[in-house]
């Protein structure tokens, strides 16, 4: 068996358990684990890790759904760390294609030795019946909703919200959606870059993508991680970021010389976008509560080069900002619209943070608007689908804040991605991008 072969396996087994015992960011866990020099790691084991890592997180309730079709036992008094280790066996064999079945099979029950050695066998027969086993079918419409929770691999509480408060159509396209491995978009800094040069980089580098219609500068590609080492994006050029974030700010509409407050704004790709869109020019106060989130704004603001951003530690909620005219507030929330991309929100997330994530944003919403100047600008806005966290807010401050009214959205966006009370609202299954919400309105008095 190759050293490698089983090195990166079991780095990716113990950074999801890392991530699982101590309830860290996955992301997180992934980065300090190739931070460590004594890894030793390539960029192709890095990408080989993180591929097993996200998609066994992302699919542990399918995993756990097939996995329990063949092991004939009380699969949930498994240890975790065991489970954890079939999961990644499992997710070789069903969806890594250029995992050839033995060698998936081979490291895991070698791995397995590593947790007892009376688990190889056990691992082996399992891993073997999922290979073997072709009867296994994907649950029917008489099934049970905790049945199709596990197949659609999300927490049985989302799966029925959205269904209660959408169609069981809607929260199944929706965790469909969320399955799938999603392609990194970037976006061009047009202050010191040309659409038509990164094309041409992207040709030469025989690199696939595909364009956002509405905004041309949003880039979808293939080759990230190659796109991300490159000098383009080092100096500045290039920005992560989906096109759901621009058109957040599109709303917002930034205008040449504009003072704007960008009240939560870490990890800053909309700070980014609203400084290339005022030109360099203006000035943005980006505040963000938490000390070590701010960091990654400077390590932005640095890269792009930015001089209109000041940048600093203030709880929104808790003091009173400066008087402005335009404020961005993208507040925190549940995230159940980037659910594709960050692979443990899922099984992080339950029903009662949906309710502390509304009490959140209602204060901060509430504070921040008596930092507004009359006539001035607040747009709200969320990466979640839940009502409780976009117009059940909005509705509630609108009914104690007479003087603010809604500016309809597609004054500023295309009529496909607003809904019909005004507010931005992207459905990813639609749309092929993030799911976001935000609403516009005005201080008239």
């Amino acid at each position: 068996m190759n050293k490698n072969n089983l090195k990166t396996r079991r780095i990716a087994w113990k950074i999801i358990q890392k991530s699982s015992y101590k309830n860290i960011r996955l992301s997180e866990v992934i980065d300090n684990a190739f931070k460590n020099k004594r890894q030793s790691l390539d960029q192709q084991e890095k990408r080989f890790i993180t591929m097993i890592v996200q998609g066994s997180v992302r699919m542990k309730g399918r995993l756990d759904w097939e996995i329990k079709k063949v092991f004939h036992g009380d699969f949930n008094s498994l240890k975790e760390n065991f489970r954890i280790l079939l999961r990644i066996g499992a997710y070789q064999l069903k969806y890594m294609d250029n995992v050839p079945d033995y060698a998936a099979v081979a490291c895991t029950v070698q791995l397995a030795k590593e947790v007892n050695l009376k688990l190889s066998g056990l691992t082996n027969a399992i891993l073997r019946g999922l290979i073997n086993d072709n009867s296994i079918t994907p649950p029917n419409e008489n099934d049970s909703l905790p049945i199709w929770a596990s197949y659609l691999s999300h927490p049985e509480w989302l799966i029925k919200k959205w269904t209660r408060d959408k169609d069981f159509k809607f929260a199944k396209s929706l965790a469909e959606w969320n399955n799938v491995t999603p392609l990194i978009w970037f976006r061009v800094n047009e202050v010191n870059y040309s659409i038509k040069k990164f094309k041409l980089y992207l040709n030469e580098n025989k690199i696939n993508y595909t364009q956002f219609t509405p905004m041309k500068i949003f880039f979808k590609i293939d080759k990230a991680q190659q796109v991300i080492n490159s000098e383009l994006f080092k100096c500045g050029k290039i920005s992560v970021q989906d096109p759901a974030a621009g058109l957040v700010v599109n709303l917002l509409d930034p205008i040449q010389d504009e003072t704007i407050i960008d009240a939560c704004s870490a990890p800053g790709g909309k700070t980014s976008y609203i400084a290339e869109k005022l030109s360099n020019s203006g000035k943005i106060i980006a505040f963000d509560s938490d000390s070590d989130r701010i960091k990654k704004i400077k390590k932005m603001v640095d890269r792009l080069q930015f001089k209109n951003i000041i940048i600093s530690v203030f709880d929104v909620s808790k003091n009173k900002m400066p008087q402005s005219e335009k404020i961005l507030l993208d507040v925190p929330c549940s995230g159940t619209g980037v659910l594709s991309k960050r692979a443990d929100i899922r099984w992080r997330r339950n029903v009662e943070d949906i309710l502390e994530m509304h009490l959140l944003q209602r204060k901060i919403l509430w504070a921040a608007a008596q930092s507004l100047k009359k006539g001035g600008i607040i747009v709200y806005s969320t990466c979640s689908m839940e009502i409780e966290e976009n117009w059940m807010v909005v509705d509630a401050f609108l009914k104690t804040h007479p003087t603010f009214t809604i500016i309809n959205a597609n004054k500023y966006l295309p009529d496909e991605y607003v809904d019909e009370k005004g507010a931005l609202f992207t459905y990813p299954p639609d749309h092929g991008i993030d799911g976001s919400f935000a609403v516009r309105m005005q201080k008239n008095g």
